[in-house]
């Protein structure tokens, strides 16, 4: 019976030697190092993303739900937080398209795809109205947090569609800024030709694209001239675009008169902010 015991007792003992021989244990500069979780071979090519972002999930639906989160309620401070806005669009612009904008899809599920210089594509499939869809939005990583491209001249502010020039978003902006009108008439100015070759250009290159031209006054005379008067200038555009050689189908105008300003009248230097001619990417074919 004694011989039992001994020998139980013997092979316990030479079982926890062997334990602590095979390499099982850890030493002390083991024990001190953090646990490193497995990467997978996406996260490990974008070393400069930073996973710990709190809007930006392994898949990248977080920091579209933010963003629309604070959208939906408003808070439009918190939202542009993750947002990129191209340069050459004020505060005051920026607002005012995102009041007039909608957004009302659900995001649901999401795929992410990621370019040179930890920029991101995300792939969304929405839902509204029991009707489903797909949406791709393009963001950067800054500073390391996830933001996304906002494009002002789109009827869906955030869509990416691929063939977007991310580094001068500016392009149309600028042309449309740079077109004159003789004094309360339709007639366009020759110092704008640069301007509406750039706009041509551009609509050529795209050929992809419909675009809507939406004019404004400020609210000075009289109102019905002035919703008249801003129609005839968007309308002068699309008759100089369409005789250039763009499809009148890809073309149409509108006109709001003074029902939309941008900032108050209540300045010489405001009212001709006012009065402008904004574009909207209204589809892809």
């Amino acid at each position: 019976m004694n011989f039992r015991i001994y020998k139980i007792l013997f092979l316990l003992f030479g079982l926890l030697v062997a334990i602590s021989s095979c390499g099982g244990g850890l030493s002390p500069k083991e024990k001190n190092q953090e646990v490193v979780p497995f990467k997978d071979s996406v996260k490990t090519e974008i070393s400069r993303a930073n996973w710990r972002n709190p809007v930006m999930s392994p898949v990248g639906v977080g920091v579209a739900r933010v963003i629309r989160g604070y959208y939906l309620v408003g808070d439009y401070e918190k939202m542009l937080q993750f947002v990129i806005v191209p340069a050459c669009y004020e505060r005051k612009q920026i607002d005012y398209i995102l009041r007039k904008s909608i957004w009302g899809y659900e995001i649901n599920l999401s795929n992410l795809q990621w370019l040179p210089d930890s920029t991101f594509i995300l792939t969304h499939r929405t839902s509204k109205q029991n009707t489903t869809g797909v949406e791709q939005y393009v963001g950067r990583i800054v500073n390391d947090t996830a933001k996304i491209f906002l494009f002002p001249e789109k009827q869906n502010l955030f869509q990416y569609y691929g063939d977007e020039n991310l580094d001068d978003p500016c392009q149309l902006k600028d042309a449309l800024d740079q077109i004159y009108f003789a004094f309360d008439k339709t007639t366009i100015l020759k110092k704008s030709n640069t301007a509406l070759r750039a706009i041509l250009n551009y609509l050529k290159s795209n050929a992809n694209i419909r675009a809507r031209f939406i004019g404004h006054a400020s609210n000075e005379g009289n109102k019905s001239h002035n919703m008249q008067l801003s129609e005839l200038r968007a309308k002068a555009i699309c008759d100089y675009l369409s005789a250039n050689g763009i499809s009148p189908e890809r073309l149409s105008y509108v006109g709001k008169g003074d029902t939309e300003p941008l900032v108050l009248n209540d300045t010489e230097a405001n009212k001709s902010k006012n009065r402008r001619v904004e574009i909207s990417i209204t589809d892809y074919k």
